[in-house]
């Protein structure tokens, strides 16, 4: 061959390297070259992190050096606050290697590896996100968390799902394998892996990146879910692994689920965490997604309902008619929203015009039946009931969790006996009753829209039952709502709004009568005095009709 063709070979040659070369990075963006992260090895009560500004459109690798043998395997972790990133065990996207969110990590076997532990951490948006990192490790006694995957993306997933709606926060995981050193054939169909649910609130309202961080920080081991965070529920080996939570949006919220291999002889029983995952319960990245007066309809309700609930609070049995009026309207509002959402399909304004149509509606009923009747004991049933189903609402808020309320029908049979109580009782002292229902029903309607606008969690006293009574599923979400310094506040300042406005309509009416008379009651009894005193007398004509004292009605509770 002449040397003549060696130019001519170098060129075939540099051709075919670089064609090469563009097929191999044609499936990948144009990313930046990576910078190592390099965590040193610690132990899970010392953990390595760091946190890192990753650029857009970018990527870099983490890598843990000095991973002694003992340890089977390692879940790296990266969590960002807003955006999603990608984490994957190659620098190229392939099916089954890589996982998308906000809180994401892999699990990488050290044990068959003599390369220590590597990941890739990508930014596929076009904006910086910072992200904090870290890797947790495992000896083979430890169970594989979402070693056992049938949904997920990756053949082992040891991260957890979260998603919302406007009612509920759905947590998903998958099962998780038994630890590498049991050498079990069915390593997924094991009764000796115990599950625990623990999750952990945020102070509300707080939308800081360093509060974010701290917490996945507080609840990232098993050591510390157990210590910091509230176990919501435990079991064992069972298909369904969705837990449900309700919804309290702009209340931060960690998840984070551990599993421990019960069938170990030590008493030492191995355990490991699934990655933790978190969320707002709405979406930062939209304006206003997290505010809850973000509309003015919203504000102008929240200032009638601030009004409205001094007046009953303070005034309400004085106004007796006016009570009646806002009681019924009240009442039968509720009722047609329920039965609205529950058997037709209605948008936000078809609610909002149906309900309002039938609470103006049941208040005008229901002050008709005082203007016919006079009836304390039937007109003051509305406000009295309303105080029972407040109360029974409070007492199904509070952290108390009994798997028999699950089921629907004894919930409600439940909630329905406790409705009940507080009617009885004032049903032969109306005054009393209706006294007391204006000032807490009263009180309450003047803290929720101080709690709208500080951010608290009251509102939800009534909130979850009609979700209960609305959203299908519901009964299986945990409510354990986050009672925090506003809310404590606001409890106070309930109660104090109920002492003081009973306590002023009672030295208010103390001389009065028990209730004020129907608009039209004197009609007939001036019309039957007028038949009483003309000369027309027969021997119906009752003898005492002149009697002074029959002259003025006389109220009673009855």
């Amino acid at each position: 061959m002449s040397f003549l063709h060696l130019p001519f070979l170098f060129l075939i040659f540099s051709f075919d390297i670089s064609s090469a070369i563009e097929r191999d990075t044609s499936n990948l963006v144009p990313f930046i070259q990576p910078n190592d992260v390099v965590l040193q090895f610690r132990s899970n009560d010392s953990v390595d992190e760091r946190i890192i500004n990753l650029e857009a459109n970018s990527y870099v690798r983490i890598r843990s050096i000095n991973v002694p043998k003992s340890v089977a395997f390692a879940v790296v972790q990266a969590h960002s606050q807003v955006h999603r990133i990608s984490m994957s065990q190659a620098r190229k996207f392939d099916v089954g290697n890589h996982v998308n969110g906000t809180s994401v990590g892999i699990l990488v076997d050290t044990s068959s590896s003599n390369s220590g532990v590597m990941a890739y951490l990508i930014n596929t948006q076009p904006i910086n996100i910072t992200v904090l990192t870290f890797i947790l490790y495992y000896d083979r006694s430890a169970p594989i968390p979402g070693g056992c995957n049938l949904e997920f993306e990756m053949p082992v997933s040891p991260w957890l799902r979260v998603s919302y709606n406007q009612s509920m926060v759905n947590v998903d995981h998958e099962l998780a394998a038994l630890p590498p050193n049991q050498g079990d054939v069915f390593p997924c169909e094991s009764e000796s892996l115990q599950y625990e649910v623990y999750h952990y609130y945020l102070v509300q309202r707080d939308f800081t990146e360093d509060s974010f961080f701290n917490a996945i920080r507080l609840l990232r081991t098993v050591k510390g879910a157990q210590e910091f965070g509230t176990e919501i529920r435990s079991f064992g080996f069972t298909p369904t692994t969705r837990s449900r939570f309700s919804l309290y949006p702009g209340v931060g919220q960690v998840f984070v689920v551990t599993v421990t291999h019960m069938g170990e002889p030590s008493r030492y029983a191995p355990s490991s965490a699934y990655i933790p995952s978190f969320t707002y319960g709405c979406d930062l990245s939209v304006e206003s997604d997290c505010q809850t007066l973000s509309s003015t309809y919203v504000k102008v309700l929240c200032a009638l309902s601030l009004f409205i609930g001094l007046l009953i609070a303070f005034a309400g049995h004085r106004y007796f008619q006016i009570e009646m009026i806002l009681a019924g309207f009240v009442a039968f509002s509720a009722v047609s929203y329920v039965i609205l959402v529950n058997h037709f399909d209605a948008n936000v304004t078809g609610l909002a015009a149906g309900t309002s149509v039938m609470g103006l509606l049941g208040g005008l009923l229901w002050w008709f039946v005082w203007w016919f009747w006079g009836i304390p004991a039937l007109s003051v049933l509305p406000v009295v009931f309303m105080l029972g189903f407040l109360m029974s609402s409070l007492l199904f808020y509070l952290p108390i969790s009994f798997e028999f309320l699950t089921n629907d029908f004894n919930f409600w049979s439940a909630f329905f006996c406790c409705w009940l109580v507080l009617p009885v009782i004032f049903v032969t002292f109306t005054r009393l009753g209706n006294i007391v229902s204006c000032a807490v029903i009263g009180s309450y309607a003047v803290i929720v829209p101080i709690d709208h606008y500080i951010g608290s969690s009251l509102k939800y006293i009534v909130i979850n039952v009609v979700r209960r009574a609305t959203v299908h599923g519901f009964g299986r979400a945990v409510l354990d709502p986050p009672y925090q310094d506003n809310d404590l506040i606001l409890t106070l300042a309930w109660i104090g709004l109920v002492i003081s406005g009973a306590t002023f309509q009672f030295l208010r009416e103390r001389r009065r009568p028990p209730f004020s008379p129907p608009a039209d009651i004197w009609r007939p009894l001036r019309w039957t005095r007028l038949r009483g005193t003309s000369n027309s007398r027969t021997e119906q004509t009752p003898l005492i009709m002149d009697s002074p004292s029959d002259l003025v009605p006389h109220y009673g509770t009855a």
